[in-house]
């Protein structure tokens, strides 16, 4: 009679574990299936290279700029769209008086389907930033300086907020006495842009560079920045509530913090309060990782989560996109590059509960389309099925250097 308890009680021990592996299998994230495109370059047969994109998407169109050489001194911005996985259509320039080198641009696309343009102007060590719009009917504003100093300007970055207010960003220099690198910020008040705005740092004097920021659905402005201690580089965040009239420090006011150099903050806004974070940092041997985390409360962040590690000496350029569904949770998409200074594989890694949860493998994008050696530079936007995807890099045959865009497909599990 003990023995056949003994046996029962077995027998259920094992039925129990097994139903317990079950619940943990239904329980564990599962990752965002992802079906990699074919990427066309843009332009499809250039002359000289055409380098740095920024794109938008509203769910049927995408929307990018990039900068074009003229094979002489300079390069200039170029506005090309794309419905669906059609052509783009003939380059248009966004600046054709420019008589500068046009760089570095940023772009968003608001709710009314005017696209913002920023982008740096000149050579350094005087460069400007400049702002332009293009409306949904296609008219491009005349671009206005929103710097026009002596010191020097890099890095902008721009948004617009659910009531219209347009927010820029930029990397300038401070002035003498004490120069250094700072970050600036203007904002709207109807149509006009107010003065600019030096954000207070954590660390005095420290050079503070690489900025992002974002809104959340009750429209508080979040600005991070890669800010040096003296050692390495610590993630800064300040938040406005009052749309971006005052900014002050959060928590410690650092959002990630340690003995690792961190750099390339990456953010998005959620609802009340949540703010997806996205940076790469460096360990002292050299490795560089993808890092993300994120909070619900405004201030105090989650540890970061190690998303990718490299150990060729890339994971470079991140960049972070988020697509709200009707049930108010997230899908969040980080895009890198991985490899060598040179290039690497463009990456996506996929979190579809709010950057909670990033399972499943990095998909590798540029993989048949492009060069790996060559790639660069990678951004992305999605809606609720679609991610495109954007990078520069020479074709498999090899030849000039280009922008190569794809559109994949992908389900949540």
């Amino acid at each position: 009679m003990k023995l056949l308890n003994l046996t029962v009680l077995c027998l259920l021990a094992l039925l129990l574990g097994a139903c317990a592996e079950d619940e943990d299998e239904e329980g564990e994230a599962k990752p965002i299936s992802v079906t990699v495109g074919v990427a066309i370059a843009q332009p499809a047969t250039p002359t000289d290279q055409a380098i740095e994109p920024a794109i938008a998407y509203d769910g049927t169109r995408t929307h990018m700029l990039y900068c074009q050489y003229d094979g002489a001194a300079h390069h200039n911005l170029m506005y090309v769209q794309r419905v669906g996985g059609g052509s783009f259509t003939a380059p248009a320039p966004v600046f054709p008086a420019s008589a500068g080198d046009s760089r570095s641009p940023h772009v968003f696309l608001d709710g009314a389907g005017t696209l913002h343009m920023v982008w740096v102007e000149g050579t350094s060590p005087n460069r400007d930033i400049y702002y332009a719009t293009r409306t949904s009917g296609g008219t491009l504003a005349t671009p206005t300086n929103l710097t026009n100093t002596a010191e020097d300007e890099n890095n902008p970055r721009v948004h617009v907020d659910s009531a219209s207010r347009i927010h820029v960003l930029w990397e300038g220099s401070t002035v003498p006495p004490n120069p250094t690198t700072a970050i600036f910020y203007r904002r709207t008040q109807g149509s006009i842009f107010l003065a600019p705005v030096l954000l207070p740092k954590a660390a005095g004097n420290m050079p503070a560079e690489m900025p992002d920021l974002c809104t959340d659905r009750s429209d508080r402005v979040y600005v991070v920045w890669a800010e040096s201690d003296g050692t390495s580089r610590n993630i800064r965040m300040v938040r406005s509530d009052d749309n971006g009239a005052t900014f002050g420090g959060v928590g410690s006011g650092l959002a990630a913090s340690g003995s690792v150099d961190m750099t390339q903050p990456r953010v998005e806004g959620g609802l009340d309060g949540e703010v997806f974070l996205a940076f790469v940092g460096q360990a002292l041997n050299g490795d560089r990782a993808l890092f993300a985390t994120y909070t619900r409360t405004g201030g105090t962040f989650a540890a970061p989560g190690q998303l990718i590690t490299s150990e060729t000496g890339g994971i470079r350029d991140p960049e972070i996109a988020v697509f709200r569904r009707p049930d108010d949770n997230f899908t969040v998409m980080l895009v890198c590059n991985d490899g060598g200074v040179t290039g690497g594989n463009i990456l996506v890694k996929t979190s579809h509960d709010n950057a909670s949860n990033w399972p499943g493998d990095p998909v590798n994008i540029s993989q048949g389309n492009s060069q790996p050696s060559t790639n660069q530079r990678p951004v992305l936007a999605l809606d609720d099925n679609e991610l495109i995807v954007s990078w520069v890099a020479q074709p498999q045959g090899g030849g000039v250097v280009t922008t190569w865009t794809n559109v994949n497909d992908y389900e949540l599990p």
